[in-house]
């Protein structure tokens, strides 16, 4: 199941709350169309099937009412799902202005009798649609099948649910600030309908249609704030509520969330956890929150810039600045925290002179906002804006233009100390910070009043609740969780170790507690959270050439005969094949090695991939052929070559396991490299 995690870490659409989207061109869009607010969708063919005809085939409550059956998808029809749709007001103040269908998806319990309640999912966004992510709500909540039924429903705007279509945004066909400000143009006064106030009247009508009495609610994400909306309006139809990273009501001022995402210090925090429970990196790194600062204060007084190979090989040209270090390699993680990892590693062979670690996280961490964006039933950019624009409290006033709307910004920003945010200036925190949900709405409009995510006087719901947070968590850090946490009077609130954004998908342990609360409303033994059910690999030092390296031990076996130099060429080897399959996850599989030489990842059909090395280099004078395994339980095996001016050469074999549960290992690296026999080990992470 870790490779599971794994890929849906790196693929699912529930991180988008703070990762605009990145050009995806590869993802093609169907008939794209402008946005027409529609009714319910009318069934045809098989469709015309009776409602209680199909509501006994997928065991919906008697009570179900004032829905249209439609066809599924055909994932969702061989997963046995029910499909409908029922029309819902664009505006509920005004329900005769024009409607929207808001579609769902039903997955039915298999026992005898009523459901006991029915999963309601969310796992954030915006833009996203719910029902392309059954297949993770299934991984998560299949095993509450048998007495409870589980319901996606898209919201308003995005999936199957009136899909807003603005073509500039999605496909990439114009400047962003044009394209949002022509977008919100094209929707009129539905600009202001598709926030997560009015998100959860939709789903309190389509909880009503299908007649459920009690619904359990979970939020990952910004799935938070439509849980928060929908738990303050509608708490009598609640039995409980999920939480995991939720983004909330007092994330919802966007300055100040922000502002305290510096203050909290969150990424000095988890760059220290990261680097402290590798041994490798707390081997060089005994202080990380100290390198961190100085590493900050260096590229801010003296930055850097030159060409580096991205994750797919592609040349970059970066520029290493304050604002570089912070936007591209601080606050977007690559990978399973591949540049937290490597960063205070990168940090010092640049003080060596040696600026090409630090180079290559900014090229395979650069993104642009321009891009096609695919399928927007898959994701609707339009949506993200629509949805989160009317959600957050911005510092200015809607009815300016846009320059004097970045005037009262900069006056906020302004007023605040000038070490407030130290060691960054406030022009590099700022700009980051103002690119949340705040830059990119500065040409939205907000032509209505919208429906805000919590009501001004409105109390918290008190049920069942666990709030999930992950130490590892950049996106919306524990300290925020712990404020949204707060809000709810029968609240649990549990840490994860080593998970990152939305726990769920980085441990079994955050999944089986979401699982079994659902089940017994109870959170039961959280002992498996505080330790790391697996240690994300960080790097201890990137070697210029082999004699750098940190050498391998002997394995104890009494067989080794190389000495410190080849132990060190033993070290470099294991790294540069690890290196290798780390950009594969970061990548598409083809790419460059650190200094030289290039790498080809077969990834199969996922169980196993297979990753050939071609005079691939992490340090100069160590050239590596050969291939890698790297399988679905976490285990690693590789079959080297090594050769170059800073070893005698040889063959080695390298076993153990990499990103898989459990405490951190050693591979174990056999063969011979001039002549002698190797036996010694490397640590796993």
């Amino acid at each position: 199941m870790k490779r599971t995690s794994i890929l849906l870490l790196i693929f699912c659409a529930c991180f988008a709350l703070a990762a605009w989207p990145q050009n995806q061109a590869q993802m093609q869009s169907s008939n794209p169309h402008p946005f027409v607010p529609k009714g319910p969708i009318r069934p045809t063919g098989r469709e015309t099937l009776s409602l209680a005809r199909r509501a006994m085939a997928a065991r919906l409550p008697e009570t179900a009412r004032n829905i249209t059956p439609v066809t599924c998808p055909p994932e969702a029809q061989s997963l046995g799902a029910f499909c409908g749709n029922i029309g819902v007001p664009l505006d509920w103040k005004h329900p005769n202005a024009g409607s929207i269908a808001v579609n769902f998806e039903v997955y039915a319990h298999s026992a005898p009798g009523p459901a006991v309640s029915a999963i309601f999912v969310n796992f954030g966004g915006p833009g996203p649609g719910t029902t392309p992510e059954r297949g993770s709500a299934l991984y998560l909540y299949g095993a509450n099948l048998d007495t409870h039924d589980l319901v996606l429903v898209d919201n308003r705007g995005s999936g199957l649910s009136g899909t807003l279509v603005c073509n500039e945004l999605q496909y990439g066909l114009a400047p962003t600030d044009q394209a949002v400000a022509d977008c919100a143009a094209q929707l009129g006064l539905a600009a202001s309908r598709y926030g997560s106030g009015d998100i959860a009247q939709d789903i309190e009508a389509v909880r009503a249609a299908l007649g459920y009495d009690w619904i359990d609610y979970h939020g990952g994400s910004y799935g938070g704030a439509d849980a928060s909306a929908y738990t303050t309006r509608f708490p009598e139809h609640l039995r409980s509520v999920v939480l995991d990273a939720p983004f909330g009501n007092p994330a919802a001022d966007e300055a100040r969330f922000a502002l305290e995402k510096f203050r909290s210090g969150a990424w000095n925090r988890v760059i220290t956890q990261d680097c402290s429970n590798s041994v490798l990196c707390s081997g060089d790194h005994p202080f990380p929150a100290i390198e961190f600062d100085l590493l900050i204060a260096a590229i801010r007084m003296h930055p850097i810039a030159g060409d580096a190979f991205d994750a797919n090989g592609k040349p970059v040209h970066v520029v290493m600045d304050e604002n570089g270090l912070l936007n591209w390699v601080i606050d977007n993680p690559t990978g399973n925290f591949a540049s937290t990892g490597e960063i205070l590693a990168a940090g010092a062979a640049l003080w060596r002179g040696d600026s090409l670690p630090l180079l290559r996280l900014g090229a395979e961490d650069h993104w642009s906002m321009v891009g096609n964006n695919g399928d927007p039933t898959v994701y609707s950019a339009a949506d993200q804006y629509a949805n989160a624009c009317v959600d957050v409290t911005e510092p200015w006033k809607w009815n300016t233009p846009a320059s004097i709307r970045m005037h009262s910004f900069n006056d906020v920003v302004a007023d605040l100390p000038a070490d407030y945010f130290a060691p960054f200036s406030k022009s590099a925190a700022t700009g980051m910070m103002f690119d949340f949900f705040g830059r990119p709405c500065l040409n939205w409009q907000k032509p209505l009043p919208s429906s805000p995510i919590v009501e001004s006087g409105a109390e918290y719901p008190s049920v069942p609740t666990l709030v999930l947070s992950g130490q590892m968590d950049y996106r919306v850090p524990m300290e925020e969780v712990a404020k949204v946490a707060a809000f709810f009077p029968e609240s649990t609130f549990v840490t994860v170790a080593e998970a990152g954004h939305e726990t769920v998908w980085w441990t079994n342990c955050a999944k089986n507690l979401a699982s079994n609360f659902i089940e017994t409303l109870t959170v039961g033994d959280t002992t498996c959270t505080k330790n790391p059910e697996t240690v994300w690999p960080a790097v201890g030092r990137f070697p210029l050439v082999a004699n750098q390296a940190r050498p391998a031990v002997d394995d104890g076996s009494g067989q080794n005969q190389i000495g410190v130099a080849e132990k060190k060429v033993a070290s470099v080897a294991v790294a540069t094949s690890v290196d290798a399959v780390q950009r594969s996850i970061i990548g598409y599989g083809s790419g460059v090695g650190l200094r030289g030489g290039t790498f080809l990842t077969d990834y199969g059909d996922g169980s196993v991939w297979t990753t050939a090395l071609t005079d691939c280099a992490f340090a100069t004078d160590v050239i590596v052929n050969g291939t890698v395994t790297w399988d679905v339980f976490g285990n690693f095996t590789a079959d080297l070559i090594v050769s170059g001016a800073g070893t005698a050469g040889g063959n080695l074999h390298v076993g153990g396991t990499w990103q898989a549960p459990g405490p951190i290992g050693n591979f174990s690296v056999t063969g011979t490299l001039g002549g002698k026999q190797v036996a010694v080990l490397v640590p796993e992470a």
